[in-house]
């Protein structure tokens, strides 16, 4: 028997409801449980078993972090059956989730547990967390003179990068005099630069400045400048037949088909940014995040510096992940025709 229209339409109906509705399965909840289990394993190891090196320890730091993260995961697991967006992202993470846990409780039983691994080169996670706490201050006004200073490079790098990209992928005169200078300065790594930028710029601020914005500017530029010169022919042409100015076709035209290659660069050059940052931070500055590293090394202090490594990675993290986000809301086109 042929189906009506009227029963394809509830049909219809009836499969958008239950995609507006996902059902939770067991198998699913035992997946979301996976991080929680985790934690609390590696709270009742810490709490459980006693602390052997260094003898007589005391860890207050790392048991209240771990109930802590219990509590706000137990808290956004309630919330997910009724946000189904924030199921299907804790699903997603879930066994990343549980890895990452149990490498920190490694951590723990390899050295304040055991002994295994030794002060102060590989220090616990309770002495890792507590370097963050008691030297709080200190942090805080690294971590602000680190991010004005990275920022302010990938802002310049940017505006630069962009300009430059676009004049060397549009005019062949700009690509004739200015690319071979590219290629040349371009790839050279911001350590070589040291003792050059020490002697152009008048501060250490300007010379730190310089070394970010050249991480940036150059991937940014050669990228940019290779989507405009690969611009389909064929679009450019039909824009010219219907009248475009030079400057429309670059801005409507070049520019939009550049914009893939464009956030390319930018992957690129917030990668290197960040290793050009504790360069930079070595010229002499008075406050950062790489000056704290550099001082915590001098004074032997490895959990500060672990502390300041985790927070670069977060850091880095979350640029990157508002960056994919500003991407995938922009070039929403390339979903279903470009693997991302």
């Amino acid at each position: 028997m042929a189906i009506t229209e009227s029963d394809r339409n509830y049909l219809l109906q009836k499969s958008k409801q239950a995609e507006a509705k996902p059902t939770v399965t067991l198998p699913q909840i035992l997946q979301m449980l996976a991080p929680a289990g985790a934690l609390l394993a590696a709270l009742v190891l810490h709490l459980t078993l006693p602390n052997v090196y260094p003898k007589g320890y005391q860890s207050v730091t790392y048991p209240a972090f771990l109930k802590t993260c219990l509590g706000i995961y137990v808290i956004l697991g309630l919330a997910s059956f009724l946000l189904p967006k924030l199921r299907a992202k804790m699903l997603y993470l879930s066994w990343l989730l549980t890895a990452a846990i149990l490498l920190v409780a490694a951590l723990d039983m390899a050295t304040l547990k055991t002994g295994r691994f030794r002060l102060p080169f590989v220090p616990s996670p309770d002495k890792i967390l507590s370097s963050v706490t008691t030297n709080l201050e200190t942090l805080a006004v690294s971590f602000y003179f680190s991010m004005k200073l990275l920022f302010t490079g990938i802002v310049i790098g940017i505006i630069s990068g962009m300009i430059s990209g676009i004049l060397l992928g549009w005019s062949q005169i700009c690509n004739y005099w200015f690319m071979p200078v590219l290629k040349m300065i371009g790839p050279v790594p911001s350590a070589a630069w040291l003792p050059i930028v020490m002697v152009l710029f008048a501060t250490s601020r300007q010379a730190s400045v310089f070394l970010i914005v050249l991480s940036i500017w150059f991937p940014l530029t050669l990228m940019v400048s290779s989507a405009i010169r690969d611009t389909d022919k064929r679009l450019v042409e039909t824009a010219r037949v219907l009248g475009a100015s030079e400057v429309y076709i670059m801005l409507h035209v070049a520019l939009p088909a550049a914009l893939p290659a464009m956030f390319t660069g930018l992957f690129m050059g917030l990668s290197s940014s960040f290793g050009a940052l504790i360069i930079a931070e070595m010229l002499g500055v008075e406050a950062g995040l790489g000056w704290y590293i550099k001082w915590a090394e001098a004074w032997g202090e490895y959990a500060k510096i672990f502390s300041t490594v985790g927070l670069f990675i977060i850091l880095f993290f979350i640029l990157m992940d508002t960056l994919f986000r500003i991407r995938n809301r922009l070039l929403k086109w390339q979903k279903g025709t470009v693997r991302w």
